[in-house]
């Protein structure tokens, strides 16, 4: 990410630049929000979690089961048994469920114990075996949640709780869900690489987080996946506008969880959990519409503003229209521009440039902030350059082009090219014909 305004040649030296190394020197207070948070999460009981977390689980179950039918449908039950064990749902989720439904406070590593895999076992067996019949009305979830020997959460729900799990079931989104078990895995990756290596320092553990699914796919699909519910329920602008701060919140937690020894409040790391349990809670209720509080006046106070894009931008669907990478031509040096990007590819960049200037330029090419090459060009004259996704992936792409102006001295004024070459976990294929125009 590059943190400049295009054309801005004075400070792009002195720019902040986010790599992935560099991955938390957002200037941002953190635990104040999670704090704002947890005050949404405390106002639901006990019963009203596991309620929530069961149904989440069990839409979970049903969109892996039927996926998996539609792609296979000669699957066993004990091999779709052996998929889902493999699953963040049940490695990750379930435990916490299965601790929120028996009214014990979750800790901190969440494991699937011997303890708890009966109960594991038993949940597993009746969402495949009844599957969405479970969801169907509130007696029949009811009836799901004894048959689990979770009575007492069951018997605990009052009537106008029941209205809200209700109009849950009726939720064809299944944003909430992906968002409660999105802030598990945070949590779990973090913790799991302390506990694999306790003495890790907080530049391997930023370094191994920007490199990992999480950061590089996770979040950004899964906050994609949110856009319909949020654009129906707002505006597209304002849809927007919660996608990033969703995104925000993830890099503050992350952020958070990363610094060793104790947090911008004083509290240790096991000690956060319990905002973090909240803060989950929080994530899960407001994007089902229960919380009336709008999501980005909760962050407002908390978060600056940063520039984009963000290290949450993930894969790119195909396109050729500017937007698809948010390609911006300042001004009329390279005016008609044009690109094409595919997800599946050779993992090929090229840049085919054409000139319609009248005298010889030279366009510097830099990645997130930094030159890495040069291409000089003659007046009326064509040249190509070429780098791979591998290189360039993650980061802006920046063409700068120095033309002689006055007395034959070369300048930049009004002439950059800026876009966003995306990841891609099958090749991707980056093609831009950058027009340059006398200007």
């Amino acid at each position: 990410m590059q943190c400049i305004q295009q054309n801005n040649d004075c400070g792009r030296e002195n720019a902040a630049k986010i790599s992935a190394v560099a991955m938390g020197a957002l200037s941002m207070a953190s635990f104040g929000v999670f704090g704002q948070l947890a005050k949404y999460g405390k106002k639901v009981s006990w019963a009203v979690v596991c309620a929530n977390y069961l149904m989440a689980f069990v839409r979970a179950v049903i969109r892996f089961t039927r996926n998996q039918m539609v792609n296979e449908p000669q699957t066993s039950q004990e091999k779709l048994l052996l998929l889902l064990y493999q699953t963040n749902w049940v490695v990750a989720d379930l435990p916490g469920t299965i601790y929120a439904c028996s009214g014990r406070s979750t800790p901190a590593s969440l494991q699937l114990t011997r303890q708890l895999m009966p109960t594991a076992q038993l949940l597993l067996l009746l969402v495949v075996s009844y599957d969405d019949e479970i969801i169907r009305s509130w007696e029949r979830f009811k009836a799901f949640m004894k048959r689990a020997n979770f009575t007492e959460a069951a018997d605990q729900i009052t009537e106008g709780e029941i209205s809200s799990l209700e109009t849950a079931m009726k939720q064809n989104s299944t944003c909430g869900d992906d968002l409660k078990t999105l802030t598990t895995q945070v949590w779990m990756t973090v913790d799991e690489y302390r506990q694999k290596n306790p003495k890790i320092s907080e530049a391997e553990l930023r370094f191994k987080m920007s490199e990992s699914d999480l950061i590089l796919y996770d979040i950004p699909t899964v906050t994609n996946n949110c856009m319909p519910k949020m654009i129906s329920e707002s505006t597209v602008a304002t849809a927007y506008k919660t996608r990033e701060t969703l995104r925000k919140t993830y890099t503050v937690m992350i952020n958070d969880l990363i610094k060793s020894g104790k947090s911008d409040n004083g509290t240790s790391m096991a000690a956060k959990h319990n905002a973090y349990t909240w803060l989950r809670m929080s994530l899960f209720l407001a994007s089902f519409g229960w919380d009336p509080t709008d999501l980005s006046t909760i962050f407002s106070e908390f978060l600056q503003t940063i520039c984009g894009p963000t290290q949450f931008m993930g894969e790119v669907d195909d396109g050729n229209e500017a937007a698809t990478l948010g390609m911006s031509a300042l001004h009329k040096a390279f005016k008609n521009s044009t690109l094409s990007w595919t997800k599946k590819g050779d993992g090929a960049v090229i840049i085919n440039f054409k000139s319609k200037d009248t005298k010889d330029v030279t366009v510097n090419i830099m990645s997130a902030g930094d030159k890495i090459d040069e291409v000089d060009l003659k007046a009326g004259g064509t040249a190509q350059w070429r780098s791979n996704i591998t290189a360039l992936g993650g980061k802006t792409l920046y063409l700068d082009r120095w033309r002689p102006g006055f007395l034959g001295l070369p300048g930049t004024g009004g002439s950059s090219l800026v876009l966003w070459v995306p990841i891609s976990r099958h090749g991707g294929h980056l093609e831009i014909t950058a027009q340059l125009n006398v200007s």
